[in-house]
């Protein structure tokens, strides 16, 4: 006679396993796929995560004994409670220093133009054709100028830099006519000539 044996512990030691091995995997999948998808703002993304963890930490439950074959001493419930507290104290540190970031910042500037490279990397890598940049470019105005001699040609464009400088761009020798293509043109010369790209 074949005896089958069912086993609790088995299923759950299985059950935590195919449960908690996938998370960090997602976790880093996520964030890879969202830096190489432009205007995802990865740092609303990475904040949520951060607080998310932090307020779970100190509001989390103790399982009950033997749960995923979990045992029950005094190191573990001063481990669990240390915990809890630890994410109490991050927490309200964390509200406290965005609270104060958000209040000194005049919603324009930024003190850390590099940090939005953790939401936006330019792609490809390596070239200058690239499907999409992460600077301010794209929004920049112009003043244009064109020949007086009758030819209806664009001599020269004054480029308002992200940064606010002004940049003189002589375009004559590309021989443009046209208003529209000149302003498709002003992201590269923004790109080309300004100092700072960013505001």
């Amino acid at each position: 006679t074949n005896h089958l044996q069912y086993s609790t512990l088995s299923e759950s030691y299985f059950y935590a396993t195919i449960t908690i091995i996938p998370t960090p995997t997602t976790i880093t999948l996520t964030f890879v796929h969202n830096r190489m998808t432009p205007y995802i703002d990865n740092f609303s993304h990475l904040g949520g995560f951060a607080y998310g963890v932090c307020c779970g930490l100190s509001t989390i439950e103790r399982l009950a004994v033997g749960f995923f074959s979990l045992s029950s001493g005094s190191w573990s419930q001063i481990g669990n409670t240390l915990l809890r507290f630890l994410g109490l104290i991050i927490s309200v540190i964390m509200v406290m220093i965005t609270t104060i970031l958000l209040v000194e910042s005049d919603g324009e500037t930024t003190p850390c133009h590099a940090c939005r490279y953790i939401s936006c990397v330019p792609f490809p890598p390596n070239t200058n054709d690239k499907w999409w940049n992460c600077d301010d470019c794209d929004f920049v105005s112009a003043e244009l100028f064109q020949s007086t001699d009758g030819s209806g040609l664009y001599t020269d464009v004054s480029i308002d830099c992200p940064s606010g400088e002004v940049e003189d761009v002589i375009i004559i020798d590309e021989g443009f006519t046209d208003r529209e293509k000149v302003r498709k043109q002003l992201p590269k010369y923004c790109r080309q000539f300004c100092d700072d790209v960013f505001k």
